[in-house]
This record gives C-alpha cells, structure tokens and sequence, in this order.
C-alpha cells in the first residue's frame, strides 16, 4: 500500500491576515467596553461617598440628641464635634460648618471627604424643642451660600428636633 505523502503534508491552520482580522474585531468589540471603565469608578466613587455622608448625618443626629450642658448653661455636641454648642433661649439660629473624614468624623481639611452644615434653633427651655437642620456635601471643596451647596457633586439633607438632656 502505497501512502500519499503530499496528502499527509496539508494541514489547515490560521493566515496571518485572518488572525490580524480576528484581532481587530476582538479588539473592535472591546472599545467600548474599556471606555466604561472609567464612569463605572466614577459611579462607584459617588456611591461611596453618598453612603458616607448618609453614615455622617446619622452620625451628627444622634451626637446633637445627646448633647450634654457644661455646667454654665451651654449645651456641647459630644462625639469630636465640640464645636457645636449652643444656649437655651438664644432664639438665634446658630451655624456651624466642619470638615469630615469618610469615617463621618471631624477631621483638618488635608484628610476630609465630606463637609458638614449644621443649622441650630435652640429652644426656649428645656421643657420645649429646638430644631436641627443637618446637611452634608461631598467633595469637602464644597461650599454652603445662600442656603445651597456650590461646587459639590451630590449632598444629603435631613432636619430633626430635639428635646436638650438636662
């Protein structure tokens, strides 16, 4: 039996311009895909900061709940935001602005993510209720004027009322 060698000899395999092809088709399909990358951790980012500053106003909540008087008559935010404070029948809306680290914590401004905006009406006595109006903007370039945020991406606003702890 006699073997044809010229048979044995074709093989079937890829020329180089159906694998050049094949590339940019691939690579022609993954364009787009790459060109996402870069909103989805923008998207992401935000996300995350969002989610910080809601953890930030429960934070800042609670601390305006519980604050304590010094003994003289002026009621401290404890939980690192001490410079809160605010008199029983001022009647006068008091502001106060902080820097705050992803964390919700006040921070210097070379580590903060957030920044905070708290508005305070004190109350009367302590038997009546003061109002709180908490609000907080990302990045910690923002800046509060006139009752709204500039240059911020996104912010969370909330208002409560509290009854002062003797």
């Amino acid at each position: 039996m006699k073997i044809h060698t010229s048979l044995l000899r074709q093989t079937t395999a890829f020329s180089l311009v159906e694998v050049a092809m094949a590339v940019g088709i691939v690579s022609f399909c993954l364009l787009p895909i790459v060109g996402l990358v870069p909103i989805g951790l923008k998207s992401f980012k935000n996300a995350n900061d969002q989610s910080a500053a809601s953890n930030a106003v429960n934070l800042l909540s609670d601390a305006l709940r519980n604050a304590t008087t010094n003994g003289s008559g002026t009621y401290v935010v404890g939980e690192g935001f001490s410079t809160i404070t605010w008199g029983l029948g001022s009647g006068s809306t008091n502001s106060f602005t902080n820097q705050l680290a992803i964390s919700g914590q006040p921070t210097n401004s070379a580590g903060s993510r957030l920044v905070a905006r708290v508005e305070i009406v004190p109350p009367a006595d302590q038997r009546s209720a003061g109002r709180a109006s908490i609000s907080i903007a990302w990045p910690a370039t923002a800046t509060y004027r006139g009752g709204a945020w500039t240059n911020a991406a996104g912010f969370l606003s909330s208002s409560l009322q509290f009854l002062p702890k003797p």
